[in-house]
């Protein structure tokens, strides 16, 4: 028997640990099928699902060009451990790629595109201008102070104008005029509805939020560049109503509220505005349980289910009510990445594999994977490989384009327990944050205005075991729209700490 000679067993050492571990952690059957000693290569036999891929290793690429030829032949691709010497001669006519092993996982990367494709290629989430940074004991009334700037009519023309040299869309002065009046006043509008104590009425809270939120959405609108021209045309969607219903009967308990979506009024206007496909709405709302029922269930959701989309109040939601939730902690996962090599080119993947945790361990496989996001090769983690609380699914983030998976994601930030998560898309396919609450607080608003009966069993009544969430959810709009919304209207991210904080 021929023994392995100690090049081979250097080679064949960070194979396993670049090629053979990484490649069946990612389902694939592989195998040696040769050893050449006195050449110094190794051969791999790689399969999974209908695919089967050839591969040659060499210790050196200073081998005879006519067995380096003979290698080529059956093999698909060739990598060399450590650097390539006269690579030009002795690889003389070689046309299959020659690459360091160190970028092997690019490669892996793109077989398993091969076989599972995304077919989605656009990121989820706008790029902004610029960053911003607000450190303050207070953060929460610094972001106030911040949206109070834009009470100033030449201030929003200086904003508008900005964006518009930004985004390259000319903008008259006529225009640039009128957009930062409307701008100004429905700033103005939005701060003096969310000018409200904790221990206010807590529909006041309510029907403030709500109409506050409406105005910072006019303004979000308004700063854009492509929105609309004047506050008239703005308002002028809304006398064609809210763009929303609800539907109860005498009896129902909080969570039981269905809320709808409709073809006119504001919030398709708004969900267009954001790049939301809003050709499905139905024109007319729903009256009855039968009416429900011929309209897709994407275009109604009951106040339960919308709930689920905050993780705020998670622990408080998991308690009460106990539907499945609409959001999960996404986490890079370095096991499933690159392993790092020292003869890499520094050759990045345009996917990346990550971990999307689900806490309640009520999210479905089927969900994720209709979720409206660049993944695939979707899969629920074993629990004797769970590295977290819940369970956790692996899949295949494709950035194409971008540097990192984090600038396609859809994430929500947070001041909560759960600073960043993945929205998954509920009512009407909506998952930005902003949006999601503004509807929440439409259907409290139809409750505390037009169901008191309803609301008095909640705030004192055989009901009130929502109370605590209802309370929950307003603190965390309270503090966590504001922010959004600055966001949105200054087209920057912003981001908030308090002195000393380590992030």
């Amino acid at each position: 028997m021929e023994k392995t000679n100690p090049r081979v067993r250097i080679l064949k050492g960070d194979i396993e640990q670049q090629v053979i571990k990484p490649m069946r952690s990612h389902g694939w059957t592989v195998s040696i099928v040769s050893e050449q000693n006195a050449h110094d290569v190794v051969e791999l036999e790689a399969t999974k699902e209908a695919r089967t891929a050839r591969f040659a290793f060499l210790y050196t690429t200073a081998i005879d060009n006519s067995y380096f030829r003979q290698i080529a032949s059956r093999n698909e691709r060739i990598f060399y451990h450590g650097q390539p010497y006269r690579l030009d001669s002795y690889a003389r006519g070689v046309e299959v790629p020659i690459e360091p092993m160190g970028d092997f996982f690019p490669v892996l990367v793109e077989l398993n595109k091969q076989l599972e494709p995304t077919g989605i290629f656009h990121a989820l989430k706008p790029r902004r201008r610029r960053s911003r940074r607000i450190t303050d004991e207070n953060p929460q009334q610094s972001v106030l102070t911040r949206l109070e700037q834009f009470t100033s009519p030449f201030l929003c023309r200086k904003l508008v104008a900005e964006r518009a040299e930004y985004a390259g869309y000319p903008l008259s002065d006529d225009i640039l005029k009128s957009k930062a009046e409307g701008m100004a006043f429905s700033v103005s509008s939005a701060l003096d509805y969310f000018r409200v104590r904790q221990d206010d009425p807590l529909n006041k809270r309510i029907l403030g939020l709500y109409y506050g939120s409406l105005a910072f959405a006019f303004a979000e609108m308004l700063a854009s560049p492509s929105g609309p021209h004047d506050l008239d045309e703005v308002e002028g969607i809304t006398k064609l109503g809210h763009g929303l219903y609800t539907l109860g009967s005498t009896g129902i308990e909080l969570p039981d509220l269905t809320v709808g979506v409709l073809a006119s009024g504001f919030l398709p206007r708004w969900l267009d505005f954001l790049g939301y496909d809003t050709s499905a709405f139905p024109r007319q709302k729903a009256k009855n349980g039968d009416d429900l029922g011929k309209i897709s269930g994407q275009m109604h959701l009951s106040l339960g289910g919308l709930l689920g989309s905050f993780p705020e109040i998670d622990d408080l939601y998991r308690s009460v009510i106990a539907l499945e939730p609409s959001w999960l902690i996404p986490a890079y996962h370095l096991p499933d990445n690159k392993i790092v090599s020292l003869n890499s080119t520094g050759k990045k993947p345009n996917s990346t594999y990550c971990r999307f945790i689900d806490l309640s361990e009520k999210i479905g496989l089927d969900r994720l994977k209709r979720a409206g996001l660049p993944i695939a090769e979707v899969q629920l983690i074993p629990k004797d490989e769970r590295e977290y609380a819940g369970q956790a699914y692996r899949a295949r983030v494709d950035h194409e384009g971008y540097d990192v998976w984090w600038d396609v994601i859809p994430t929500h930030r947070s001041p909560s327990q759960h600073p960043t998560t993945t929205l998954l898309p509920t009512l009407g396919g909506m998952r930005d944050y902003r949006v999601l609450a503004t509807v929440a607080l439409y259907s409290l608003s139809i409750v505390v205005r037009y169901m008191p009966s309803l609301w008095r069993r909640v705030e004192g009544g055989d009901h009130d075991q929502y109370l605590a969430l209802i309370k929950a959810a307003l603190a965390a709009w309270e503090r966590v729209l504001p922010q959004q919304f600055l966001e949105s209207i200054a087209d920057e991210y912003i981001h908030t700490a308090q002195p000393g904080n380590f992030f």
